[in-house]
């Protein structure tokens, strides 16, 4: 035998799939101790040490309260050490569960679901055994309990207060409820129950219990009958595509590991077959925003940055300077300062309106997705708002993934002769850490909320500081209490939360809406779609979006079409392929079809819009389907459309 030798890659592979997952091994992602209750993870974003402090990456919090205890506390041990490596061995294992680790924030929340689940379920059997005793009717029962009531369903808040009543109130006394309530200090001065009170009682961290509209709308039965409350949708039908898809890995990932399970979680075909009926029918991707509702975002962002943005500059023109004197005369912290200023200058009638609605958000107790603190000034909610606002144009008017635009420079836009370009790091692109860079062509108004978040930077960083070198380099940052940061996909949501109360955004029947952040590219994917030429739009819909194949923009459309639409957009692209000098097997199907039907030889002298109703028909029935697919020829692509004629069917 030859004494060269293997390859690297092959002797990667042997040290990869040959590696003994335990709690002693330590992946190279992970930065830090493997007992540490916080991991953090270099999961491809900016890490950095900023004043000896590791910033950037993902952060897996593990101390979550449980009933009995904290997660990381000693007596849930057995649970936390194999939670821990059912999160390495999914992600760094010898299966490739995970291709990335993009998605461990949520395989790790996950996880930690299903543990308080199983921790209310089981009790001390669960603190024992750990996930051992999970089995497949709990996968019927915590997805049920998700579809139910999200995170208030399988961590039972409700059940668990309940309980609390029964026992508390055994032997207290107490005439009624409500006597028993005020006797244990469990109502505040207006009779409502403190949610303080409430999350201590059962063990669950404060912030998780206020933000569950469930809990808050079953407590507040307590004392009325009025059953309308500002959470409309905490009844509605919740999709749970996402953890069921989750389920399907989790079960995996616990058959493969050294924990004794049951034997029939190692059974793929059984688990799916369980998880089948709690998938919603798509493949998990964020609702479509409505056409409605879209427009009513987008004219409220105009607004704003016409109306609003002007007089919110020259009104930070005038406190920032008097909070930085404040600030150092008495050494207040800058949210004192600015409290104190906003009292001293004199609110413009241009900021009027939205100072209500600022004092309207901070009232309502049952308004979880605002998380408006009343610590926050005026100045700040506003500066929040004005960030999702051009979030949403930028995001809309450039469709950046959120990632993409979260990551924009503070000089990502340009002019050329007059038009505007935008300068974006493709998220799905390259090779490794390598992210091909895109010249986008945008509106000016990009530009100019870009030129907006600079200059409202360039006065906060007067009274609040920041260290932090991404802080200065990125377009999109946030002040709060504790100082200046970069901005983060997280803080994405609860801007965009509230400025879709802000705006009052509803959806075509009435009911809130929140936007979400990839929302904001699927909007303008469907507008550009349907408002460009439908066919004639996707390769340059494809090319705006980033896609390296048209299919893949096709597949994006679609999600979003109903039966009607995806008919009349198949026979768009029937059109175009049987009006063309296309020869394939497909096209010359249908084109015989319709020379039938119409009793003629010569398809390209008939009206364009009576061929494609016709054909808008054969695609309602059935007759066949067309998909626009991209062949590579050298370092061209051709445009083309696959036709598949189903002979089954009679036209």
């Amino acid at each position: 035998m030859s004494n060269r030798e293997l390859p690297f890659g092959i002797i990667d592979f042997f040290k990869r799939t040959t590696r003994k997952i335990d709690n002693l091994y330590k992946p190279a992602w992970l930065l830090s101790e493997l007992s540490s209750p916080i991991w953090i993870i270099d999961a491809g974003t900016v890490v950095r040490t900023v004043d000896g402090a590791i910033k950037g990456g993902v952060r897996l919090n593990w101390n979550r309260l449980l009933p009995g205890g904290s997660f990381t506390s000693p007596i849930y041990a057995v649970p936390l050490e194999q939670a821990r490596m059912m999160v390495v061995y999914a992600h760094d294992g010898a299966l490739t569960l995970s291709k990335s680790l993009r998605g461990i924030g949520h395989f790790h929340l996950y996880i930690l679901w299903l543990a308080e689940f199983l921790a209310v379920r089981y009790g001390d059997s669960f603190i024992d055994e750990g996930f051992s005793i999970f089995g497949m009717d709990d996968i019927v029962e915590f997805l049920g309990a998700a579809e139910e009531g999200g995170v208030c369903g399988t961590g039972a808040f409700i059940q668990r207060w309940e309980n609390f009543l029964t026992v508390s109130q055994e032997g207290s006394g107490a005439e009624s409820l409500t006597e028993h309530l005020e006797n244990i200090g469990a109502l505040d001065k207006s009779g409502a129950i403190k949610l303080r009170f409430a999350a201590d009682a059962l063990g669950i961290d404060y912030f998780r219990l206020s933000q569950s509209a469930e809990f808050k709308n079953h407590i507040s039965r307590v004392f009325t009958d009025e059953l309308e409350f500002r959470a409309e949708n905490c009844s509605a039908e919740r999709k749970v595509t996402a953890l069921s898809n989750w389920m399907v890995t989790f079960c995996e990932v616990l058959a493969s590991l050294p924990i004794r399970s049951n034997f029939e979680l190692a059974d793929s075909g059984l688990v799916l077959d369980v998880v089948r009926p709690f998938r919603s029918g798509d493949n998990g991707r964020t609702k479509t925003l409505p056409l409605s509702t879209g427009r009513s975002l987008m004219f409220g962002c105009a607004k704003w940055m016409i109306d609003t943005y002007p007089v919110l500059l020259n009104y930070y023109s005038e406190i920032i300077p008097l909070s930085c004197s404040i600030k150092k005369s008495s050494n207040f912290s800058a949210f004192s300062a600015l409290y104190m200023s906003e009292e001293i200058v004199p609110l413009p009638v241009g900021l009027i309106s939205s100072f209500n609605v600022y004092k309207r958000m901070q009232a309502d107790p049952l308004l979880s997705e605002a998380r408006v603190r009343t610590k926050f000034p005026f100045s700040i909610f506003m500066l929040r708002i004005h960030t999702a606002v051009c979030f949403c144009l930028i995001g809309v008017l450039s469709s950046c993934r959120r990632s993409e635009l979260v990551e924009l420079e503070s000089r990502a836009s340009y002019s050329v002769h007059g038009k505007y370009f935008l300068s974006v790091l493709l998220r799905k692109t390259g090779f490794d850490s390598i992210r091909a860079s895109m010249q986008k062509p945008v509106p000016r108004l990009v530009d100019e909320c870009l030129a907006s978040l600079n200059a409202l930077k360039e006065m906060l960083i007067k009274i609040s500081p920041s260290n932090d070198i991404l802080f200065n380099s990125q377009a999109f940052f946030k002040v709060n209490v504790r100082g200046s940061f970069p901005f983060d996909v997280t803080d994405a949501y609860v801007v965009l939360k509230e400025l879709s109360e802000y705006l009052g955004l509803t959806d075509n029947f009435g009911m809130r809406w929140v936007v979400l952040p990839h929302q904001l590219r699927r909007y303008f994917a469907m507008t550009f779609f349907h408002f460009g030429g439908l066919e004639n739009s996707l390769p340059a819909l494809s090319w705006f979006m980033g896609h390296e194949d048209i299919g893949e923009t096709w597949r994006y459309i679609k999600e979003g079409l109903t039966g009607k639409e995806i008919s009349a957009s198949e026979a768009a692209l029937a059109t175009s392929a049987v009006c063309s000098d296309d020869q394939s097997d497909g096209v010359k199907k249908l084109r015989s079809i319709l020379v039938k039907h119409f009793g003629t030889d010569k398809i390209n002298v008939m009206h364009e819009d009576e061929l494609r109703d016709y054909l808008e028909m054969l695609s309602e029935r059935g007759v066949y389907n067309a998909t626009p697919i991209q062949i590579s020829a050298g370092r061209k692509k051709i445009y083309t459309v696959a036709i598949s004629i189903k002979e089954s069917v009679c036209a």
